[in-house]
């Protein structure tokens, strides 16, 4: 059931565990934005969800909602499954766009401030608190712009640990690539490619047990340019995760269909919208 809990988190988390800054920071916000004003324009003030095993049968003790409140301004997703406990993200939007996102899991809280310029991402900013540990740590990213399009970010850890991290256009003025730097010296590099809509198809690095370049994620779209198909490619396996997805009429998403390598249903997700 594993894979299935992290297909949940993948859909409602805003920080999305991709290592690559531009999808995570740029897109995915971009994309939480989009969700958010589709639940608004369809008047969503509750989302459920229903797990279901690869034989059909429900997952026992799972939980995922969401709530929508303060006339749109805020939406609380609660999860709970038994091997990963209950956790609450609230977001908080302005102008429809997502502001603040503070997640509570067991003995971790976490806060993540986003300001824009515009309409463009100018920084996040993460604040983690671990009252178990009783310790706490901080992350800030911040975007540059040229022409309205990200060019570099700066991430700083704790006020003093800096990466930076360039972007490369190509010809098509497409994001191509992204380059990590650490005291001057490249210590990552990925590369993006897109189909004739400049749609992204692939994020790809080099694979260490394959020692060659491979994808982490394909994306596939239909012929409105919505996404139909994510598939997850592990650096430390073979394996691989694809996820399939249905969505109702209005644009919403009715269900999710988990499948691997060998084209076998791991599970499924299906939401009702109140």
């Amino acid at each position: 059931m594993k894979p299935i809990i992290s297909l949940v988190v993948f859909l409602f988390s805003i920080n999305i565990s991709f290592s690559q800054y531009y999808y995570n920071d740029i897109i995915t916000t971009q994309q939480t934005n989009r969700q958010y004003l589709l639940l608004k324009n369809n008047h969503v003030q509750r989302v459920s969800a229903a797990s279901y095993e690869a034989n059909g049968e429900l997952t026992d003790h799972f939980m995922l909602e969401q709530q929508v409140s303060g006339n749109n301004s805020t939406i609380a997703t609660t999860t709970e499954y038994p091997s990963t406990g209950r956790s609450v993200s609230t977001s908080f939007y302005e102008n429809d766009k997502v502001t603040k996102t503070v997640n509570n899991a067991e003995n971790i809280e976490s806060t993540t401030i986003y300001t824009y310029n515009n309409n463009n991402l100018q920084s996040i900013t993460t604040q983690v608190q671990d009252t178990f540990m009783n310790n706490s740590s901080k992350e800030i990213h911040q975007w540059q712009y040229e022409n309205n399009q990200p060019v570099k970010m700066l991430l700083v850890k704790d006020n003093g640990d800096t990466t930076v991290v360039d972007l490369v256009k190509d010809e098509q003025r497409d994001i191509a690539e992204e380059h990590w730097r650490k005291n001057g010296r490249l210590i990552e590099k990925y590369f993006y490619y897109y189909n004739d809509q400049h749609q992204l198809t692939d994020i790809v690095r080099f694979n260490a047990r394959a020692q060659r370049l491979l994808p982490d994620f394909l994306f596939e779209y239909d012929n409105n340019g919505t996404l139909i198909q994510l598939t997850q490619i592990p650096q430390s396996s073979d394996n691989y995760l694809v996820w399939q997805y249905i969505y109702l009429p209005n644009g919403l998403k009715q269900k999710e269909l988990c499948f691997n390598k060998q084209k076998q249903p791991v599970g499924r997700i299906e939401y009702s919208y109140h």
